[in-house]
């Protein structure tokens, strides 16, 4: 028995450098046929150019690709250029208001799916232990418990899968604990692996049974893996996510070019690590085209076998994919809707949070 082929796709998610492609994001997607594309506010401008770009990101690729935006609510929106804004996860837990998490998933589906999205990078699975620290989730978790998580973002989770659009739990392990922004430096979890999971990793246990993917965390694990972050480790990503919780999905890294990583590894080398780790695609969301050649160079290391694995679990989320949805003009009713949620969640009485790029990109 010999093996396929490897399949002309490249396992990498990539960032778009404006609101249009220019020539060599063109020829770069023609020539490596990243997996998928990763929108950011950089990115929009108005309805119908969101529109054009997602399609014009489909015609380049040989596959249906992931389209995928982080819009989770609050302070990470991508769309308030279009006005479209959305009340936070913690607002609405405030509250104790599972109604408005429904109508929160249903509006951000039917909103993704009018611009041409077909995966949201949410819901959050961090448990928020420290309401006031500077790791990048204050206002962006589901509770500050296991149960109100698993609960709140279940539904949310749920609901938006409902609407057409894939969801992705993150960060796994869980980075709730963490005191540092890993879009700046590489945050320490001083927690064992029994420590994690009888209380973090408890979203994520519960979960990924009916998560189509999740996201890995840029910690660090002194106490399971003292040389390479949870993103690059197989410890963690291969034994825990893998192994231990069973997961069968498509497991995202977060952004490669954050200070976290960077710091440290260049974007195709921790790419390559992250697939070796038992990642299926690597995110490079900023300049990514200089390092797609290399990336390709390196994939011939991977075991065989495991990157045939991994091809077909990317390749039946692929196949799960949502097309946009026709009617443009459902855009009106998205913000009638979204700007009703925002009233009844009594989004802005929240006290001032931590600052971090994560609300400006």
């Amino acid at each position: 028995w010999a093996s396929k082929p490897a399949p002309a796709m490249l396992p990498v998610l990539i960032g778009i450098d404006g609101p249009d492609l220019n020539a060599g994001e063109e020829a770069a997607i023609r020539r490596f046929q990243p997996a998928g594309f990763v929108l950011f506010s950089r990115n929009v401008e108005s309805v119908e150019q969101v529109r054009r770009l997602a399609a014009r990101l489909r015609e380049l690729s040989v596959h249906h690709p992931v389209i995928a935006v982080d819009q989770e609510g609050g302070r990470v929106v991508r769309t308030a250029a279009l006005g479209l804004n959305l009340p936070s996860p913690s607002s609405l837990v405030r509250n104790g208001d599972f109604s408005g998490v429904v109508e929160l998933a249903s509006v951000t589906a039917l909103a993704l799916r009018c611009l041409g999205v077909n995966m949201n990078f949410a819901p959050v699975l961090d448990i928020c232990h420290d309401p006031g620290a500077a790791n990048a989730l204050p206002g962006r978790c589901w509770g500050n418990n296991a149960q109100d998580v698993i609960s709140y973002a279940g539904v949310y989770s749920s609901n938006l899968r409902r609407g057409g659009i894939q969801s992705c739990g993150k960060h796994f392990p869980g980075m709730g604990r963490a005191q540092a922004d890993p879009h700046f430096s590489l945050p320490v979890v001083d927690l064992d692996e029994r420590e994690l999971f009888e209380t973090d990793m408890l979203p994520f246990l519960s979960l990924c049974p009916e998560l189509p993917g999740i996201m890995s965390a840029h910690i660090m694990l002194p106490r399971i893996d003292a040389e390479l972050p949870a993103t690059l480790s197989r410890r963690v990503i291969g034994g825990m996510l893998r192994e231990r919780l069973g997961f069968r999905g498509v497991v995202f890294t977060d952004d490669l070019c954050m200070g976290a990583i960077a710091g440290q590894y260049a974007p195709d080398e921790a790419a390559f690590l992250s697939l070796k780790a038992g990642c299926d695609l690597p995110l490079v969301c900023h300049d990514p085209l200089p390092w797609l050649e290399p990336l390709a160079a390196r994939l011939d290391k991977l075991d065989p076998y495991e990157r045939e694995d991994s091809f077909k679990r990317v390749e039946a989320l692929s196949d799960s994919l949502c097309f946009p949805l026709s009617e443009a003009s459902l855009w009106i009713k998205c913000l009638h809707r979204a700007e009703r949620l925002c009233l009844s969640a009594g989004e802005g009485g929240e006290q001032p949070l931590p600052s971090s790029p994560v609300q400006q990109y």
